[in-house]
C-alpha cells in the first residue's frame, strides 16, 4: 500500500525549461562571484563539483562534502568567504530568475491533497542545490515550505546520493522509514526520475503529458502516465494509489537499499548528540548505540553466513537463532561514528560477496525457519528490512533521550 508520494520539482511540479534557467543561473553566479570575490570565471569549478557527486557513491560523505572536496581546490578563495558569498547570491540574484519559470496550475491543491489524505510528501529534486535554491523554487511553485508541511526536501546537503543513481530513491525510503512497495515516484524525466526509482524497487508515474504526449512503449512500463492534472484526478477520483500492484524483488534493488540504509544511519548520526546515543529510553533497554552494535553482529554473524550458507549447499535450513546477538562495541568504538565505520567495513563486505553472484545463484533455494521456502534474493532483501526496523529502534531511543 502507498505510503509516500516523491514529486520532482522541475518540470514537475513547476515549469522549468533547464536550458535557459541554466544558463542564466550560471552566468548571474559566475558574475557574482567573480565580482564579490575578486576570482577568474568559476564555471569549471562547478563542473567538477557536479561531476563528484554524480559520480560518486559514498554513503558517509554527504553531497555538499563530495561537492566541495573537488570544487574548493580549483577556486583562488577559502569555503567560509564562499559560502557566505552564496547566502548573499541567493537571497539578492537567485529570485530574478522566477521569469524564466512557470507556475502549474494545481501543483499546490495536489500536494495539499495528498498531505489531507495521510500520503508523506517529498520533494524529490535532483540533490544538487543547497535547500535555499531549493526552497525558492517551491515559492515560486506556490509550494512555500513555511505554508506546506512537506515530509522531507531533498537538497545537496541532506543527501548522500543523487540522481539518477537507485540509492537516491532508496536513502528517500530509509529516512521515511517505508518499503519500497510503499512508496510511488512522479516526475517528468525517464532517465533521472522514473528508471532509477523503478530500479530501487518504487512504483512511478510519469509526467509526460502537457502537450508533449508519452511515448507508447515507454508508458506500458510505468504505472502510469499523463498530466500533473491527470495525476491528481486519479488518486482524487479513482482512489487510484490504493490499487497500485507493487513492483517484484530484483537482484539490482538489494544494493542500492544496503547502500542507502547506511547513508541514513549517518544522517541520523549527524543530526544527534553523541551523549543521546549512549542514553538507553528505559531500565534494560538498548541504548541506540547499543542498536547499532547489533547491526554489526547481525551482518557479521547472521546474515553474511546465511548467504554463504545458501551459496554453499543445497536447500539449507536457516534455524532460528537462541537469541538476538548481542551489541558489538569493541573498546574504542563507542563513539557512534567510529561505530558506523565498523558497520560500513561489514556492509562492504556483504555487498563485495553479492557482487560475486551469478544471476541464477540469487534464485539458489533455502528453508527460512519463519518464511518457509525461500531464496537467496529474499534473505538479501531481509537484511535491507532489518537495517530499516532497527533505524526505527535508534530513532524512537534517540527521541526519549532529548
Amino acid at each position: 500500500m502507498i505510503k509516500a508520494v516523491l514529486l520532482d520539482l522541475d518540470n514537475t511540479l513547476l515549469g522549468n525549461d533547464p536550458d535557459p534557467f541554466t544558463r542564466r543561473y550560471l552566468a548571474l553566479l559566475d558574475g557574482f562571484v567573480q565580482q564579490r570575490l575578486g576570482t577568474p570565471s568559476i564555471l569549471e569549478a562547478l563542473m567538477a563539483g557536479t561531476r563528484a557527486v554524480l559520480a560518486d557513491a559514498d554513503p558517509l560523505r554527504t553531497n555538499a562534502e563530495r561537492f566541495y572536496d573537488a570544487f574548493m581546490p580549483l577556486v583562488p578563495t577559502d569555503h567560509d568567504a564562499f559560502t557566505c558569498a552564496m547566502q548573499e547570491f541567493y537571497a539578492e540574484l537567485y529570485p530574478s530568475l522566477e521569469p524564466l519559470t512557470q507556475r502549474r496550475p494545481g501543483a499546490r491543491r495536489l500536494v495539499e491533497r495528498l498531505l489531507g489524505a495521510g500520503y508523506a510528501v517529498v520533494i524529490a529534486t535532483n540533490p544538487l542545490f543547497p535547500y535555499v535554491a531549493v526552497q525558492h523554487r517551491l515559492a515560486w511553485a506556490g509550494i512555500p515550505v513555511d505554508q506546506v508541511p512537506l515530509t522531507l526536501v531533498t537538497t545537496l546537503d541532506n543527501m548522500h546520493f543523487a540522481k539518477p543513481h537507485p540509492a537516491y530513491y532508496a536513502e528517500i525510503l530509509a529516512r521515511l522509514g517505508l518499503e519500497a512497495n510503499e512508496a510511488i515516484m512522479v516526475g517528468d524525466d525517464w532517465e533521472h526520475d522514473i528508471l532509477p526509482a523503478r530500479a530501487a524497487g518504487l512504483s512511478a508515474f510519469w509526467v509526460c503529458g502537457d502537450g508533449r504526449g508519452c511515448d507508447t512503449e515507454a508508458a506500458r512500463q510505468v504505472d502510469g502516465c499523463g498530466s500533473l492534472a491527470d495525476f491528481a484526478g486519479r488518486i482524487s477520483e479513482e482512489r487510484w494509489l490504493e490499487t497500485v500492484t507493487p513492483r517484484p524483488l530484483e537482484p539490482a534493488q538489494i544494493a542500492p537499499h544496503l547502500l542507502a540504509n547506511v547513508a541514513a544511519l549517518d544522517s541520523l548520526i549527524r543530526e544527534t548528540s553523541s551523549e543521546a546515543w549512549l542514553t538507553p529510553p528505559a531500565a534494560g533497554e538498548w541504548s541506540a548505540l547499543d542498536v547499532l552494535g547489533h547491526l554489526i553482529a547481525v551482518e557479521r554473524d547472521v546474515y553474511r553466513p546465511r548467504l554463504q550458507t545458501i551459496l554453499s549447499a543445497d536447500t539449507p535450513t536457516l534455524a532460528a537463532l537462541p537469541e538476538a546477538p548481542a551489541p558489538a562495541i569493541p573498546a574504542g568504538a563507542e563513539h557512534p561514528h567510529a561505530l558506523l565505520e565498523l558497520f560500513v567495513a561489514e556492509r562492504r563486505a556483504t555487498l563485495d560477496l553479492l557482487e560475486t553472484l551469478a544471476p541464477q545463484d540469487w534464485q539458489r533455494p533455502a528453508h527460512h525457519h519463519r518464511l518457509g521456502r525461500t531464496t537467496l534474493l529474499a534473505v538479501a532483501d531481509l537484511i535491507a528490512q532489518h537495517d530499516r526496523q532497527h533505524l526505527h529502534q535508534m530513532q524512537e531511543a534517540l527521541a526519549h533521550s532529548r
